[in-house]
């Protein structure tokens, strides 16, 4: 039993070590496609944008966040995401 034991404690040990160590950059969100729904002027700030699906996303924008244009409603944009937050938000092909 004794074993037993100290082969779960040992088991669950490697587990946090292991999770422990993953890169952050694996722990990143995948990058958000869709059309500016709303916004609110100045940093910091809200975008929500739709996606292909209808779901909806709330981005908040940071002094951090790379903004790759002055967004209107109705633009198509691609957010991207870091571990602490929206890093990035460009302009998809065809807009204005």
């Amino acid at each position: 039993m004794e074993r037993f034991v100290l082969r779960i404690v040992g088991s669950l040990m490697f587990l946090a070590v292991t999770m422990g160590s993953v890169p952050s950059s694996a722990i990143a969100l995948p990058p958000v496609q869709g059309e500016v729904i709303s916004l609110t002027t100045g940093i910091p700030g809200t975008m929500v944008i739709r996606d292909d699906k209808g779901q909806l996303h709330i981005l908040n924008l940071t002094q951090q966040t790379q903004l790759g244009a002055l967004f209107k409603v109705g633009d198509k944009v691609l957010a991207f995401f870091s571990p602490y937050g929206v890093s990035a938000v460009q302009l998809q092909g065809g807009n204005r």
